[in-house]
């Protein structure tokens, strides 16, 4: 892979977010690289069932290999889902350069790392110490606060009981 090839792919992923999110990891983005760090965005936004895929991956007979994430698919616990206004997660790793070009450094501790503290500095990203290539919007608490809407819609809704409706059927 190139550099541009790699430029470009993270730049796609990064048009699939949430605009405030958006701003963030570009921002970040752009200090890695400045920084020549050169990292690759290889996910941003997942369907409920490619994340719930993942879920299976290493828990369900079928799926071999090591457990990948702790988030479901249903219900959307992963903030890598589209909400209806862009995904919330990126996932990336260090590119290392080669006699035949760029490749995925996944090992990179010390690069990691680095990227990490870059997100921090940059502000509204946060980092999951279980999930090494993972960096997330800060400015929400996590997936339950995205799929919380009918909490904040009041409900209007009467309790129904059967003993004033019907007198009998408490005897």
């Amino acid at each position: 892979m190139t550099l541009r090839e790699a430029q470009e792919r993270s730049e796609g992923h990064i048009k699939n977010l949430e605009k405030g999110f958006q701003k963030q990891v570009a921002k970040w983005f752009q200090e890695c690289w400045a920084k020549r760090l050169y990292v690759l965005i290889y996910c941003s936004s997942r369907t409920q069932e490619e994340q719930e895929e993942l879920y299976k991956k290493g828990r369900v007979p079928g799926h071999p290999g090591p457990k990948v994430t702790n988030a479901r698919g249903y219900p959307p616990q992963s903030l890598h889902i589209d909400q209806g206004l862009g995904a919330r997660a990126i996932d990336f790793v260090p590119l290392a350069e080669s006699k035949t070009g760029w490749s995925a450094a996944w090992d990179d501790d010390a690069a990691y790392e680095i990227a990490h503290k870059i997100a921090e500095a940059t502000g509204g990203l946060r980092r999951l110490d279980w999930e090494t290539p993972h960096i997330e919007d800060a400015s929400v608490s996590g997936w339950r606060e995205l799929i919380s809407t009918q909490k904040q819609e009041p409900v209007n809704e009467k309790k129904k009981t059967i003993s004033k409706k019907n007198p009998w059927a408490s005897r």
